[in-house]
C-alpha cells in the first residue's frame, strides 16, 4: 500500500491517489474499455455464450435475468444448488427468455454440495456464483482454474484468509484473460458513476471526510426459535436455511449487507486501506441461536490524516435511510437512496437520480467479454472494501484499535473444510461477540 507525503495540501486529494487496493495491486479501470488482450479480436466470442449459475436463490435468479437481458446471445446452460426446490425458478426464466434455456432437459441441473463443480464442468462459458457466501472462495478458485469468466456475488470472503485466496484467484483470472465482476452494485449505478466523475474533476475540491450508512428495517431471513427445527434436520441444514443469521456463513451483517455502504465509503475515499480503525456494535435485538449483530459503528483513519466513518443497523421499527455525506475543501456531495447532489457555497450545482445498476454492471461485464477485453473489479477495488469491512467488524467485536497490518495478518478462519462440507457436517456457531472480551485473532 502506498502512503502519500504530508508536505503539501494536495495530499488530501482523492484525485491524486495512486489507486491501489488493500493488497497492493493496481486497480483495473471501470470503463468499458478495460484491459485489451494482445489478440483481442481473435479472442472475442461472437456467438452463443453459455451461462452456468451456482445458487438459485434470489440473487442467483436476479443475476441470470440481468445477464440474459443485457446480452441476447446468452443462454442458461447449467444450474446447481443444494436444494432441489430452487430449480422451480428455471421454469420462470424459460418463459421470460423463450428458447434461451438449454439445460438438456434438466440433465445439466445439479443438486448437492458438489453441484458447483458439475456446473463448471458442464461446458458453460460464464459462471455465476450466488450461493451462501462461505462457499465463494472455493467455488471461485474452481471456476477460474477451469478457464471461466465469473460473476461473483458479494460478499466473496468472510475472513482474511478467504480474502487472500480470492485476490490470488482474481490475479490468475486477469493474467489468463478471464473477466471477473463482483456484486457491489452501487459502483455501477448511473447517477453515482456520474457524481464520481465530477468529484474526480474537483467539483468539491479535495475530499477530507466521508460518513456513510446502510440501515434496514430488520434482519433478512430472520431465523425462528431453534425449538422449531425438525428433529430429523441436521444443525448444518438448519444453519444453511437461515445462513444470514450466522457469522460463519454470512460474515455478519457487516459483510452480507452493510458492505454496500462500506464500499461506497471506500469508493469516495479513493479505494485506500485505512491505517487504523476503532469501532463499536451490538446485538440489540438478538435472535435466539444466532450470533450475528444487528448494529455497528466504525471509525477509520487514513495515512494522510483524513477520516471516514460508517454506521449500520438492521432493527425493525428504526430509521432505515442509507447514504453518504462527502465533505471536500470547496463543498460537499450527498448520496441518499436513488438520488444525489453536489453543493458548493450552499447552492446545488448538480443533481442526479437513477435506479440501482444491476443491468449496468452486467452490461460492462459482457461488453468486455464480447470485445475480448479483461474486466476485474476484485483487484484494487472490491478486495479493498472487503478488507475495510473486516477491519471494522474485528475492531467492533474485540473493542480494540485494529491497524491495517494487524487485519491483513489475521489467521482466523470462520468455517474450515468448506470443500468437504455436507448436511452431516457438525455445526456449532461461535458465541455472539462481546466487545472487550472477544479476542482479535
Amino acid at each position: 500500500m502506498s502512503h502519500q507525503s504530508s508536505e503539501k495540501k494536495s495530499t488530501f486529494s482523492r484525485r491524486n491517489f495512486v489507486k491501489k487496493g488493500a493488497l497492493g495491486s493496481a486497480a483495473v479501470s471501470l470503463s468499458p474499455l478495460g484491459i485489451p488482450l494482445v489478440n483481442a479480436v481473435e479472442k472475442a466470442p461472437k456467438g452463443k455464450l453459455k451461462v452456468g449459475v451456482v445458487g438459485l436463490g434470489g440473487r442467483g435468479g436476479g443475476a441470470v435475468n440481468d445477464i440474459m437481458n443485457i446480452d441476447s446471445g446468452t443462454v442458461l446452460w447449467a444450474a446447481g444448488d443444494i436444494s432441489k426446490d430452487r430449480f422451480k425458478k428455471i421454469e420462470g426464466i424459460s418463459k421470460k427468455f423463450s428458447g434461451r434455456v438449454d439445460t438438456d432437459g434438466g440433465k445439466r441441473e445439479f443438486v448437492g454440495f458438489d453441484a458447483y463443480q458439475k456446473v463448471i464442468d458442464s461446458g458453460a462459458d460464464i459462471i455465476i456464483l450466488t450461493t451462501t457466501p462461505a462457499f465463494r472462495p472455493v467455488q471461485f478458485e474452481a471456476a477460474v482454474a477451469a478457464g471461466k469468466h465469473v460473476f461473483i456475488e458479494k460478499p466473496f470472503a468472510l475472513d482474511i484468509p478467504g480474502l487472500h485466496s480470492v485476490v490470488e484467484t482474481a490475479k490468475k483470472a486477469q493474467s489468463a484473460g478471464q473477466s471477473v465482476l463482483t456484486g457491489l452494485v452501487w459502483r455501477y449505478t448511473p447517477h453515482l458513476m456520474e457524481m464520481d466523475k465530477r468529484l474526480q474533476d474537483g467539483a468539491i475540491g479535495d475530499i477530507l471526510n466521508v460518513s456513510s450508512s446502510y440501515c434496514g428495517g430488520g434482519r433478512p431471513n430472520q431465523m425462528p426459535d431453534p425449538k422449531f427445527k425438525p428433529a430429523e434436520m441436521s444443525d448444518m441444514e438448519w444453519a444453511l436455511r437461515f445462513w444470514q443469521n450466522f457469522l460463519e456463513l454470512s460474515g455478519d451483517g457487516v459483510l452480507e449487507y452493510h458492505i454496500h455502504g462500506i464500499d461506497r465509503m471506500a469508493w469516495w475515499m479513493g479505494d485506500q486501506l485505512p491505517v487504523r480503525c476503532y469501532a463499536n456494535g451490538a446485538n440489540i435485538a438478538p435472535v435466539k441461536g444466532a450470533n450475528n449483530w444487528d448494529s455497528c459503528n466504525f471509525s477509520y483513519e487514513y495515512a494522510d490524516g483524513r477520516t471516514s466513518s460508517f454506521f449500520g443497523r438492521q432493527i425493525r421499527g428504526t430509521y432505515s435511510a442509507s447514504g453518504d455525506n462527502i465533505v471536500g475543501t470547496k463543498g460537499r456531495a450527498v448520496a441518499q437512496g436513488n438520488s444525489a447532489f453536489i453543493e458548493v457555497d450552499g447552492k446545488k450545482i448538480w443533481e442526479g437520480k437513477s435506479n440501482l445498476g444491476y443491468q449496468q454492471e452486467h452490461e460492462i461485464f459482457m461488453k468486455h467479454i464480447r470485445e475480448g477485453k479483461v474486466f476485474n473489479d476484485v483487484i484494487g477495488q472490491s478486495a479493498n472494501s472487503h478488507a475495510i469491512a473486516l477491519m471494522g467488524r474485528n475492531a467492533a467485536y474485540s473493542g480494540q484499535l485494529i491497524t491495517d497490518k494487524q487485519i491483513m495478518a489475521s489467521k482466523d478462519v470462520l468455517l474450515k473444510n468448506v470443500k468437504g462440507l455436507t448436511y452431516e457436517t457438525p455445526f456449532k456457531p461461535r458465541e455472539s461477540a462481546i466487545p472487550g472480551k472477544t479476542k482479535f485473532l
